[in-house]
Parts: structure tokens; sequence; C-alpha cells
């Protein structure tokens, strides 16, 4: 389930609103509602309560001011940083009203671009009437996170369903008590905002007044000018019958229903509908999960929204998914470690009875390759130097071999020798270096020495001796 969307507006004496359901990718409308104030109702708020016994508490709030509350302007500015029109809108439309700017609440949107100008819709309404409004939707315990105006939204909701069509259009919305008419260029953007009041029927079987249908022609006539005519578009009030047809000929111009256009596009399920809740269709586009219609907002300042919008309720199939898959993952982690620590207790048993007898009950399994490797090395050692064979003479069979290799007859005095894995090393002096040097070439001569080497040899404490020191491998040895 998604976010579930309320779209009110007061039309007079009535209450209209559309219901929807938000998902990720989609708007769908679920109800459309229209209730009227009882004789004994001293406001709407008693309306507003039917609607919701019909909808149930929805997520977020949308409605609109009245049409007669609002003034509004396009003003030509020469910047777009919104920071700066925050600040200077208000003091723009100063001229323009007949109370103080600290009495008003403003709202505004960026609707286009000439030249270097910014083109921005203004609206300003006295706080006085957007607190009463605010107050009617609390009675029903209802706080709107968007306070707008329908006129406008309609404007951006036309734009949106046109379907390619070009040309400028005149859009009239029309209750008991006003007419609100907003002009768009071929462009899309909104050129004219206007709001006249209805204050009889137009008499002799007509259903407008002429009053009304003059503001609509001086609009019509101040655009054609500029060689377009624009096409009419109800939006609301076309379910009177007759009304379209009076419109078209005391306007001489074609008229159209904004239903007519398709928003289906916009929001699932809206096809069908009467244009008397085009306005809430309009709103509900500004909360659309892809592309969301731009609207006037008034809850700004001290006015701002604080409440709860239900974000998270389109989360929850997403975080009940998520849920799943981190369940399953742990779920999967748990029973491989079961496993990789069954194996390894199965390794260390085995391995513990294969090394116990050699490295004793408390060997560590982890080291007991290493620890097998360098007790063979030690008991190498100390075969060899016991006299075992390993490939190579024991140190007394290399004793012997050297003893043969040298004449008897080469005066050679041995002061240390010494017989390891890597040969033989022997510390001597003899009475000269040529002496020295027949030692050397007697052990090349041998079939059972290579590599040797005089590493040093010098005169010693005794000048009449050279002490030296040499080095020999056994041929067993360097052949491996």
């Amino acid at each position: 389930m998604g976010q579930h969307i309320l779209a009110i507006e007061f039309a007079g004496e009535r209450v209209r609103a559309a219901f929807a359901d938000r998902n990720f990718k989609t708007l769908n409308l679920i109800s459309v509602h229209e209730e009227a104030r009882a004789a004994d109702e001293l406001d709407l708020s008693g309306a507003l309560a039917r609607v919701l016994a019909a909808t149930g508490r929805p997520d977020i709030v949308i409605t609109a001011l009245p049409a007669e509350f609002v003034a509004k302007r396009l003003l030509r500015l020469p910047f777009a940083d919104r920071r700066r029109l925050q600040q200077v809108v208000p003091f723009a439309l100063e001229e323009h009203l007949p109370f103080a700017v600290d009495e008003s609440a403003v709202a505004f949107a960026r609707v286009g671009k000439e030249e270097q100008d910014t083109l921005v819709l203004a609206a300003i309404s006295r706080k006085s009437e957007l607190q009463r409004h605010l107050e009617i939707l609390e009675r029903a315990a209802l706080d709107p996170k968007i306070v707008t105006l329908s006129t406008f939204a309609l404007a951006g909701y036309l734009a949106r369903t046109r379907n390619g069509v070009r040309g400028a259009h005149l859009i009239v919305e029309l209750d008991e008590a006003n007419l609100s008419m907003v002009l768009l260029d071929a462009g899309g953007a909104p050129r004219a905002l206007r709001t006249v009041a209805r204050k009889h029927s137009g008499g002799n079987g007509r259903l407008l007044e002429e009053s009304v249908l003059g503001a609509l022609r001086q609009v019509l006539m101040a655009h054609s000018s500029q060689g377009e005519t624009p096409e009419v578009v109800l939006a609301a009030g076309a379910e009177q019958a007759g009304l379209q047809e009076e419109l078209a000929t005391a306007l001489a111009a074609p008229v159209r229903d904004l239903m007519d256009f398709d928003g289906g596009a916009l929001i699932h399920g809206i096809n069908g509908h009467g244009g008397g809740f085009a306005g809430c269709f309009a709103m509900l586009a500004g909360e659309a999960p892809v592309a969301p219609l731009e609207l006037l907002n008034f809850r700004q300042g001290e006015f701002a929204f604080h409440g709860a919008t239900g974000a998270a309720h389109p989360l929850r199939l997403t975080a009940y998914l998520v849920g799943a898959a981190v369940l399953l993952a742990a779920l999967h982690l748990c029973l491989g470690m079961a496993v990789n620590a069954r194996q390894l207790r199965f390794l260390n048993t085995q391995i513990a009875a294969i090394a116990g007898p050699v490295l004793g009950p408390s060997a560590d399994p982890a080291t007991a390759r290493a620890t097998l490797r360098s007790r063979i090395t030690d008991l190498s050692k100390q075969l060899r130097s016991l006299g075992g064979n390993f490939g190579q003479g024991s140190p007394l069979d290399l004793l012997r071999d050297m003893s043969q290799a040298i004449p008897p007859s080469i005066p050679l005095q041995v002061e240390n020798l010494q017989i390891d894995d890597s040969g033989i090393k022997l510390d001597g002096s003899a009475d000269s270096f040529a002496t020295v040097d027949q030692i050397k070439r007697a052990l090349e001569r041998s079939r059972d020495f290579s590599a040797i080497q005089v590493e040093h040899a010098g005169a010693g404490s005794d000048t009449s001796k050279v002490e030296f020191r040499l080095s020999a491998t056994p041929k067993d040895v360097a052949a491996n």
C-alpha cells in the first residue's frame, strides 16, 4: 500500500474532494466526493468530516484557498534566484494591495523567462483568511501539507494534458459565487489570472450574467490582439446543461470540457469523471511520483507545515523484502560457518591422530606441520653427527677422505675442523703460502671434494708460520 492523498477544494457552500493512492510509479484515483454544508452548520468542517468518513484518514492533504481571497499578479523580475525572489516579491506586490505586506501571506512560482528576466506568478492573501481556512480544516483534524490556488494548478494540469495540442487556452472555472479564469499561451505558461464575483444568474433563461461574459471577452480580446484566438476550456461548471453552448455563442469561440483532455497519464482512473473535480485532480498532480506539478504554496514562514506525511508507507514492501533478504543472507552465513567449523574439527582430529604420537596430545594442529618439519631437521642433523648416512659420508668418512687426499709429507697443523651440511671448514697453519697452495691442489685432485676455496691466508703470531682457513664441499652434496 502506498500513500493516501486527499485534495480538497471549497466551492461556495460545498466541499469537493478527490482521494488517490500514490505508489512508486503511479498516482491512482480511488474516489471523488462532494458534500454540501448543512443548514445547521456554521462552516464547512461538518462537510469535511463527512468526506473523511467516506475516505478514511489520508497521509497527505492538499487544499486550495477560495480564489476570491487571493490577489494574483504576473511579475517580471531581473533575477531567478529563489531566495532573492522570496525577499522581493512581497514588496513588488505592495502597490497592488489594499492592505500592508506584513499582514499578508505570499506564494509564488516561476512560470517562464523573457530575455534575461524571470516571469513570476505571485499570489497574496490576508493572513487572517489563511488562518481561518486552516482552522476549518483543523476542526476536521486535517493539517494540509500544501495550501495552494486551484486556478494555477489547473494551468499546469492543462499544460500537461494537451497531448501536443499547441495554441493558447483560456481555462474557466465556475462555481456558485465566482468565475475564475487563467490564460495560457502556446507554450503552456500562464499569462493572466482573474476572478470575477457572481451576484445572480444571467436572467432571461441565461446561466451567466453579462458582467462575467464581459470579463471573459476582455481577456480574449487582449490576447487576440497578438494574432491568436485562445480556445476556451471549461474546468468546472460543464455539468450544467447548456452552459458550454451558451459560452460558445456568447464568446464566438470554441468551448471544450477540460475532462475531454486525457489526464490518465498523470492520474490513473480519472477519465469519465466530471470537470467539477478538475481543480482537485490538478492539486493531486502536484504529488505525482514522477514529474509532479509545481504548485503555489501558502504554507510558508509562520504557516509552514510541520506535520507528518506518512512518507514511509510506500517503503514498507521494500523494507519487508530487504529484511527478508538480510535474514536469508544471515542464515546462509550461519550455515556456511557451521559447515566450515565442522570440517575444521574433522581436520584437526585427523592431524592430532597422525601427529599425536610424535608431538604429544597437547600439540596444536594449526602448527603441527611446521613443528614436524623442524623436528625432522633437528633429528637429521643429530643423526649425521652420529655417523648416519643421508646421501653423503659421515663426519668420520669425510675426515678419512681428507686425510687420504693430503699427502703426509705436507707439513700441516690442524687447529679447528668443522663438518656440517654445507661441507668442511678447516682452520690450520703451514710453513709457507706454497704449502697452503699444495693443500688446496691436493684436495682438488681428490674425487671426494669440490669447490675448494682458501678463504684466508696470512702470517700468524709465529712469524714462521702461515695461518689459513679453507673450505670444501663433498661432491655428493654439491651434486644434490
